[in-house]
């Protein structure tokens, strides 16, 4: 029998867990996210003193 594959496009708060329930019901999964780092809109970034949350 063939294993079960789902592929997730984007890396936010619901491709992550997507990702981890497909995997916790028996599923690969691969996730595809365009940035270098994952979390969407839940992420934050340095630029000199300042933080910029989103």
């Amino acid at each position: 029998m063939s294993e079960k594959t789902i592929l997730i496009i984007g890396a936010g708060m619901a491709g992550l867990a997507a990702g981890c329930y497909a995997q916790m019901n028996g599923y690969r999964s691969q996730i595809f996210e365009l940035h270098a780092i994952p979390g969407g809109l839940c992420t934050s970034w340095r630029r000199k003193d300042y933080v910029f949350l989103c």
